[in-house]
């Protein structure tokens, strides 16, 4: 019997029936193309989470008029053309076991015009959050033509083979802005009491029940707190709850925020796993109808929980099934150690603003459809010098494919710069990461070697075919003026020593690294001091931990100078500068530390071109990397050589 007996009970939604549940929530890839046609890399990408075993997959928001696109990487379904497609990607997944349900959007006043060469639209002629653009209100004639075109879109739904409709009313779409007092100041039937701001959802749900088969679900995703001041609050999520129930929907997914809070919306390693669970719980108890509850949840143990303590009927696993498309198979399987864990880092997020969707662990994503673990033709003897994720990706693939690889870590242990990065609050995620990444090099046949300094003699005494070095970067100081004579320490000496620093520290340099720091240490009771040239702190993270971590900071009384230059520094001393001020010296410190630069790694390399048959450098040895690039990496050479 499986340990987590809730999780894998099936369920029924309408005429929807489960296996499990665990569901996939509708997430942007922009693998459509530009007009908004199914892709083969979107059927693929959509296969491979089926294949991994959700209950159900839905697929990403779809716009039921050109006007309702937020961008140019947005599915569409407001003509009968993209039919043919829709039905493509359907006849897929159930030909692989699985159902599907698309989610149905406009994103009003938050369509980005110069996508979509055309003026957004609301309930109120209230700026964009985001864009900060004044849409034109709609009419009520709009506002009727709009209703339809919801139930167009879902009566393409159904011929197209979908299982269910989910129509959005989260996030600050549309319908999100009808809902919400702070986006809606209509004085009609379309304004006003919660009743009245919820007439346009009502309409929505009615219409389509109206125009679907008996018993098609439903499914209104909704948010239950829009945590701002002035927006909606759970009291009155609990009524527009009891509003769309009555109209007709088939279950509720409950989600929080709008594009005022957006940093939250998509909540990142700061937030509590399953962060707007009470929300759904709040919402389950004033309805009879399925819940479906979202928020950053990674723990299967959590997931069960939120069942067994009848806070919502389903779960659904947004970017957890990005990183693993087999989450659900694996916990099944009880192979828990084996999942590959999301970071919550949101750099997905981040990348389908101007591109396609990536992860910073999962490599293949968008890549579903190739071949990945080919065997090669004759296995070769391979050598990764580098324990950090790069080295640990390259010799997983290498080794898994079949080559014979040994890697050497120059440490006691293997993880890199990695591993001080996963010290930090909050950042236990990517220590679960780098253990799982370190368990699977060890299920193959790699050895590995620690304590094991690589230089180019040995490496020649080893007569590998092929030399991979992840070894790192160079890591050189600023160039301040003092900073060799300072006693200045880096940022990793820094975390290995933190009960020798003293109580008062200065950090030079307020990027991912140094905020980090800054966390770490005034976690731990430490007076800290950061300086950042940039108008912007930790600019190199996604939106969201770059502005939690901000306001940790400030929250928890770091001194920090940002738009500040340090233009000399002493043992106990930093002289700053900024423009149109005078100098300022500022003193004192127990410490000084500062993030180096990582610069290319190349003098191995080059000592090792004629006499190794195949060299190759990848990672932070190559130009200073994220995980994501990291990782990418150490894949792609594994399964090159």
């Amino acid at each position: 019997m499986t340990a987590f007996p809730k999780l894998f009970s099936p369920f029924k939604i309408g005429t929807l029936t489960i296996k499990n549940r665990m569901v996939m929530p509708p997430m942007e890839t922009h693998l459509c193309n530009a007009e908004g046609f199914v892709t083969e890399e979107i059927i693929a990408y959509y296969k491979e989470r089926t294949l991994g075993g959700a209950g159900y997959i839905t697929v990403e928001n779809t716009a039921v008029e050109p006007a309702g696109r937020v961008n140019a990487g947005m599915l569409c379904i407001y003509d009968d053309k993209f039919i043919n497609g829709l039905k493509k990607l359907t006849d897929c997944i159930h030909d692989a076991g699985g159902k599907i349900v698309i989610q149905l959007s406009h994103a009003g006043k938050e369509a980005l015009p110069y996508y979509t060469n055309l003026e957004p639209v609301a309930p109120s002629a209230i700026p964009s959050p985001l864009t900060k653009q004044v849409p034109r209100e709609l009419t009520v004639a709009e506002i009727k033509s709009l209703v339809t075109k919801f139930a167009e879109g879902a009566e393409r739904a159904v011929r197209a083979g979908f299982d269910g409709v989910e129509i959005h009313m989260a996030h600050g779409y549309l319908v999100n802005q009808f809902l919400s007092p702070e986006s809606n100041t209509r004085t009609d039937d379309y304004g006003g009491d919660t009743i009245r701001r919820s007439r346009f959802a009502r309409e929505i749900v009615e219409n389509i029940r109206k125009s679907t088969p008996k018993d098609y679900p439903i499914i209104c995703r909704m948010s239950a707190d829009e945590y701002t001041d002035t927006g909606i609050k759970l009291p009155e999520g609990k009524e527009i709850a009891k509003i769309l129930e009555k109209a007709g929907a088939s279950a509720l997914h409950v989600s929080a925020c709008n594009y005022a809070s957006a940093f939250y919306n998509i909540p990142c390693y700061y937030l509590e796993e399953g962060c707007f669970a009470h929300l759904a719980g709040g919402i389950k108890s004033v309805v009879k109808i399925p819940v479906l509850t979202v928020g950053r949840i990674i723990d299967p143990q959590m997931a069960e929980n939120t069942l067994q303590q009848n806070k919502a009927d389903l779960i659904a696993l947004g970017r957890t099934l990005i990183a693993d498309p087999q989450f659900p198979n694996k916990v099944k399987e009880g192979r828990l150690d084996d999942i590959r864990i999301c970071l919550s880092c949101n750099r997905c997020i981040e990348s389908i603003s101007d591109k396609k969707l990536v992860c910073a662990v999962n490599p293949y994503v968008g890549k579903e459809g190739t071949a990945h673990m080919q065997k090669p033709e004759i296995p070769k003897k391979i050598l990764v010098i580098g324990g950090g994720p790069a080295g640990l990706s390259a010799a997983h693939v290498l080794s898994s494919r079949g080559h014979s690889v040994t890697l050497w870590e120059k440490d006691a242990q293997p993880g890199g710069s990695f591993r001080y990065a996963s010290l930090a609050p909050k950042k236990e995620p990517m220590k679960k990461f780098l253990d799982y990444l370190i368990n699977q090099v060890k299920k193959t046949n790699t050895v590995i070697q620690v304590n094991k300094e690589a230089d180019e003699a040995t490496i020649k005494q080893f007569n590998a075919d092929a030399v991979v070095l992840a070894h790192g970067a160079k890591h050189v100081f600023l160039g301040i003026k003092g900073a060799q004579e300072s006693g200045a320490l880096s940022v990793r000496n820094a975390f290995s020593a933190v009960d020798s620093l003293g109580n008062n520290i200065a950090i030079v340099g307020g990027g991912p690294e140094g905020c980090e720091l800054a966390d770490f240490l005034i976690s731990r009771g430490k007076k800290i001091t950061l300086i950042e040239m940039r108008r912007v702190l930790a600019m190199e993270l996604a939106a969201h931990p770059r502005y939690h971590i901000s306001e940790r900071l400030k929250k928890m009384g770091a001194q920090l100078h940002i738009n500040t230059k340090v233009s000399e520094m002493g043992r106990d001393y930093i002289i700053i500068s900024r423009r149109r001020e005078p100098d300022q010296k500022l003193e004192g410190f127990d410490n000084i530390i500062i993030p180096t630069l990582h610069q290319p790694n190349e003098t191995l390399a080059a000592s090792l071109r004629g006499a190794v048959p195949e060299v190759y450098t990848i990672g932070d040895a190559v130009e200073g990397r994220t995980v994501l690039e990291a990782v990418s990496e150490g894949v792609e050479i594994g399964l090159k050589i």
